[in-house]
């Protein structure tokens, strides 16, 4: 196929890192910026051009920044919703900043989430959030099929009372293939935020674990599709929670080589900003 997601050169694994920290380093820069009143459109509009600025020639989906209980992904919740509302920051709110750039074919997606203000629910959240990520590659290394890690954080998020909204995210996703496309990536239209080639290749992909072939499914979740041990090649994990209002999360670059997996970056924000 033409989007690479495994096998990766060590050069190339560099370029993901390089590209995964220059992601965050744009969002923690926005989240050092925003003031009480700016609108998520406003926000959203600025990532877009940060991101172009530093290369980015395309994007898996659109930048989303989600303030106050919209980071809960509240009710009903649909893709549509994902989409940047003139909703204006308060004090106290969550705050999700999210962005899949694509640069020169790498294909980086990167969460950033805080609260802005003091929040000591929203930082309980996070803390219970960041256990995940030792648990989550744990778990993988330990050769549990992606359906049950996917379950167990579901079941985990669930006695600690929070609900699991990634499983609003489409294709219900604790995580999905990062990869790179050989060709430098292609611009085309979009279908509901998202790039349509990239899409694609998601689609065609979901369709061949439908038929049977469940290692070749690009998505990770509780669906059967992924019941199966975990694929070597990049994974970007995702675990969002939400609960009264508030809600966050974190995504970043899981490797998994030989069924054997490390996170790509040691100390990404939400890692360092636990240890703060």
């Amino acid at each position: 196929m033409f989007f690479k997601t495994k096998n990766f050169t060590k050069a190339e694994l560099a370029r993901f890192l390089t590209l995964q920290k220059q992601c965050f380093a744009i969002q923690h820069d926005m989240a050092k910026a925003l003031e009480e009143g700016v609108d998520e459109k406003t926000v959203t509009r600025e990532l877009m051009r940060q991101y172009r600025a530093a290369g980015a020639g395309n994007f898996f989906h659109l930048p989303v920044a989600l303030f106050g209980e919209r980071a809960a992904l509240p009710g009903n919740w649909r893709v549509g919703h994902f989409f940047p509302r003139d909703h204006k920051l308060c004090k106290g709110d969550s705050v999700i900043l999210d962005a899949a750039p694509i640069f020169d074919g790498f294909l980086v997606d990167t969460s950033y989430s805080f609260c802005f203000g003091d929040n000591p629910a929203h930082d309980q959240m996070m803390r219970d959030l960041l256990s995940e990520r030792q648990s989550i590659l744990d778990a993988v290394n330990d050769g549990q099929s992606f359906c049950q890690i996917a379950t167990d954080v579901y079941e985990r998020a669930l006695a600690k009372g929070y609900e699991s909204v990634h499983e609003k995210h489409p294709g219900e996703v604790l995580g999905h293939r990062a990869g790179k496309w050989r060709m430098g990536g292609l611009k085309g239209w979009r279908h509901h935020g998202f790039d349509s080639a990239t899409l694609a290749w998601f689609i065609l992909k979901g369709k061949l674990a439908e038929a049977g072939l469940k290692n070749q499914y690009p998505l990770w979740n509780r669906r059967q599709t992924s019941e199966h041990p975990p694929t070597d090649g990049l994974w970007l994990v995702e675990p969002h929670f939400g609960k009264d209002g508030i809600g966050a999360k974190w995504e970043e670059i899981l490797v998994i080589e030989d069924g054997q997996a490390r996170w790509l970056e040691d100390n990404p924000p939400h890692v360092r900003a636990l240890l703060a």
